[in-house]
């Protein structure tokens, strides 16, 4: 099985059970469709996970090395992501603890989109050097431009950003929270990746933080 067919099942394979939970956590299928905004993030969703796949990314593939002590950041990842997935629907549904007006809801609409493209995009950029894990790939080389120029870890600030813009969507403040919350786990994951890339590049990579000083959020980290 070629890599494209691998990174399609694992982005369609992994985004349909977050899509379904969504749909539960609204109710019913009829009225959930019935607001364009929503109906937007499901496409974005699915068009991301299908673009993914035509990435050249390693997906699964833990390279030439590992570093299989970061691999606890996926407990928090999946818990956070589950709480996410289910419950800003669900309180958009009963509107509690909501933000009023569609005005919201098409607004994180476009952030949602543009936190997408920044995530997808890295992801291209990166091409086979991109995986879920904290690996090295074969011939792995740094890159610095593109979006790497401006941030060091540019797609998780993608990551952040489309979540951020889906809590709007369904007008969530909770959501927001889980969003804030997703920094923990992925700041742990930036420190883990970092000490990795030292310990791999040495110099040529401190020299990359020193002229790209932020980590994921210009002016603020």
């Amino acid at each position: 099985m070629n890599q494209t067919v691998k990174n399609l099942a694992f982005g369609v394979g992994g985004t349909l059970p977050f899509l379904a939970l969504v749909i539960s956590g609204w109710g019913d299928w009829t009225t959930f469709f019935a607001h364009p905004a929503r109906v937007g993030v499901i496409i974005l969703s699915l068009a991301g996970a299908i673009a993914y796949s035509f990435s050249g990314s390693s997906g699964l593939g833990i390279g030439r090395r590992e570093d299989p002590a970061s691999r606890w950041i996926f407990i928090p990842l999946i818990i956070i992501a589950i709480a996410f997935s289910w419950l800003p629907p669900r309180l958009d549904r009963l509107d509690r603890w909501t933000l009023d007006g569609d005005t919201v809801r098409y607004l994180g609409l476009i952030i949602t989109a543009i936190g997408g493209f920044v995530r997808v995009a890295t992801v291209f950029e990166l091409g086979h050097r991109f995986s879920i894990f904290v690996a090295l790939q074969p011939d792995h080389r740094l890159k610095t431009d593109g979006f790497y120029r401006f941030v060091r870890h540019p797609s998780y600030l993608g990551a952040l950003l489309a979540m951020a813009g889906w809590a709007l969507v369904f007008r969530s403040s909770i959501g927001l929270l889980l969003t804030a919350a997703m920094c923990v786990p992925i700041i742990a994951r930036i420190r883990a990746e970092e000490d990795f890339l030292v310990r791999e590049f040495g110099d040529q990579y401190r020299v990359y933080q020193q002229r790209t000083r932020w980590r994921l959020l210009p002016f603020i980290y």
